[in-house]
């Protein structure tokens, strides 16, 4: 049985960090079920896995910390923290991203969740934010976004850093707006 890949931002599920006594390295990936997932992973590993750590936030967190900790990342999912504990280490990050405003809380969470059950009728996130930055025609703090949107700060916090990623907007001195691309880039 394959895990959920579905929804590249999706926040269902939790985020597993799963390891070995045998091996400094840890997989750090989410799932629905983590228990199904730390079987499937042991299929083909000689050491006994187990699970260390599961936080709820799917594979909007799972790429979020990902992100963070990227400079420990060896192959795949894998990281090696060297003598650091895995566990604190993957928690530290995610306090960072909280602390960032780059994911939210419990409550804010569940209102992620909550909106990723939307009707295919209804305007994405992504698509609200664009919509409010483009008729704007002038930068926007995360409040006036929100005001705009109807979608909570810590939300939108999320969200604008993936379009930042995506080189969808931009942000300067806390105000955020659309990037203009020239034609053929």
């Amino acid at each position: 049985m394959r895990h959920d890949r579905t929804g590249r931002s999706n926040a269902h599920g939790v985020v597993y960090v799963i390891g070995s006594a045998a091996d400094r390295r840890v997989k750090i990936g989410s799932a629905g079920n983590a228990r199904n997932r730390l079987v499937e992973l042991q299929s083909g590993n000689p050491n006994p896995l187990r699970i260390l750590a599961t936080i709820e936030g799917g594979r909007l967190l799972e790429g979020l910390i990902h992100e963070h900790l990227k400079r420990f990342r060896g192959i795949g999912e894998w990281f090696d923290f060297g003598e650091a504990n895995p566990i604190h280490m993957v928690t530290d990050a995610v306090q960072a991203l909280r602390d960032e405003g780059l994911f939210p809380s419990a409550e804010g969470l569940e209102e992620l969740r909550e909106s990723q059950k939307r009707s295919p009728s209804t305007p994405t996130v992504k698509e609200k934010i664009l919509a409010a930055l483009e008729a704007s025609g002038a930068p926007m703090t995360v409040n006036e976004v929100a005001a705009e949107t109807g979608v909570s700060v810590p939300h939108l916090a999320v969200k604008l850093s993936q379009l930042k990623s995506a080189r969808l907007v931009s942000n300067s001195k806390r105000q955020w707006s659309l990037v203009v691309h020239e034609k053929g880039e």
